[in-house]
């Protein structure tokens, strides 16, 4: 069972800028992408970009980006198979 990486992105308001959760992830669970997908040629305005857990087959549980977190954004949740 993997672990449940959630992020609210109306606290997580600036996660270009921030990036503190990427950095702190040793297995680079954590990813940045945006709302509107891929946008050629274009620029994409910086409150379109969020984190979101992108390789949860990598995480740990260690909860590194939950304690780096500033704004208490991020839950990491891992049942361990006990939710079937």
């Amino acid at each position: 069972m993997l672990p449940k990486i959630t992020v609210d992105d109306n606290k997580c308001n600036d996660p270009l800028s921030c990036r503190k959760c990427l950095l702190a992830c040793p297995m680079h669970a954590l990813g940045l992408g945006t709302k509107v997908g891929p946008k050629k040629f274009q620029e994409i305005p910086p409150e379109q970009f969020r984190v979101a857990g992108v390789r949860l087959e990598r995480c740990t549980v260690c909860r590194d980006c939950v304690r780096v977190c500033p704004s208490g954004a991020i839950q990491v949740v891992y049942d361990g198979g006990a939710g079937k």
